[in-house]
């Protein structure tokens, strides 16, 4: 799985730097970054959206089904895959939208915790041949960590790229220097550097302001998305899972945020407070119980015309089938016929 993710950041970094190569900031580029992964996730949104609602349009037959067949849980799981299968709903797809961001975070996570080989794509031998240079320095040397080695290198850079053997022992190329001297100059927000953890200055210093605010802006956002598509916290069936991961989420983003790089928690304050935006906009257009009720009035309709169309039919055959009345005069009811002849 590390593997993965570790491909994903590469695939990231890309993205990473050319968004800081627009800005010179990295704060600005984690969220035009950020921007740019919400937009690839919009689609998935507006189905999940469509999904939600297409579960509250069965609510009623899922609570039948449920009933009739009581204990017998197989059967009930049965006969709620036909009912999903029949009406095209999926009833996992909410708890997709919530795994698929956890797993692109990752992905950010390695793109930013291996900035020389995953955002600024240096050659990995080049890297670690850096690393160990600068390990061997006096005083900075001892501030480079195993982990975080290459984000520690990134803070310490300034320092390190001045002593005279460097380019010598790590075999940077002219390309190398120049992106790092380009990208070491934008980690600043508020005076405070991107690359530091807020866990290792403590909870009461300006850092933990990261992990608070994640776990606000992520808690809000679920709260109101709730809100809006008419739900509560008391869920069950198969929204259970989203009910476990409006609690989950936020608190995994602030114990992430506290023991990670703050660019990673900027990032996930970034992406809640455009999750929040994006969930206005699509329950404007996409609103659970308004989908509901459409879909519903189209139901009535379909059952009025096809009622119409019995009636219809009904009244064709009614009228082919009807036996043609004759009138038929009897006989000797006529003047002419009726009158009897005088005997002479």
């Amino acid at each position: 799985m590390t593997g993965l993710f570790e491909s994903l950041g590469y695939i990231f970094g890309y993205l990473l730097w050319f968004a800081y190569g627009l800005v010179k900031n990295f704060a600005v580029a984690i969220l035009i970054f950020t921007v740019i992964l919400r937009a690839l996730q919009f689609p998935l949104q507006i189905k999940s959206q469509k999904s939600m609602a297409g579960s509250m349009r069965l609510q009623k037959k899922q609570q039948e089904i449920q009933e009739k067949y009581g204990k017998d849980r197989d059967k009930v799981n049965e006969e709620l895959s036909k009912l999903y299968e029949k009406e095209n709903i999926s009833p996992t797809s909410g708890c997709m939208t919530s795994i698929i961001p956890m797993f692109l975070l990752f992905g950010v996570y390695y793109a930013i915790r291996n900035p020389l080989t995953n955002t600024l794509h240096i050659a990995k031998d080049s890297v670690n041949a850096a690393l160990s240079f600068a390990k061997g320095l006096p005083v900075v040397g001892s501030n480079i960590e195993g982990y975080y080695g290459q984000i520690s290198f990134m803070s310490l850079y300034s320092d390190v790229k001045n002593n005279a053997d460097f380019i010598a022992h790590t075999g940077f190329s002219d390309a190398d220097i120049g992106k790092l001297d380009q990208f070491a100059n934008g980690f600043k927000l508020f005076g405070l550097n991107l690359l530091d953890m807020p866990s290792s200055h403590g909870f009461w210093s300006v850092f933990i302001l990261f992990p608070i605010l994640c776990f606000v802006t992520s808690f809000a956002t679920s709260l109101v998305s709730m809100k809006m598509n008419g739900q509560s916290l008391s869920l069950k069936g198969q929204q259970g899972c989203m009910n476990s991961m409006f609690l989950l989420m936020p608190l995994m983003s602030a114990w992430i945020a506290y023991s990670v790089p703050a660019a990673i928690g900027l990032y996930w304050i970034y992406s809640s407070v455009i999750g929040f935006i994006t969930t206005i906009i699509i329950h404007k257009f996409y609103n659970a119980q308004a989908l509901t009720a459409q879909d519903e009035a189209r139901r009535i309709a379909y059952l009025e015309e096809s009622e119409l169309s019995v009636k219809k039919l009904a009244r064709a055959y009614t009228a082919e089938t009807k036996p043609t009345l004759t009138k038929s005069k009897p006989q000797g009811s006529g003047k002419s016929g009726g009158k009897k002849k005088k005997k002479k």
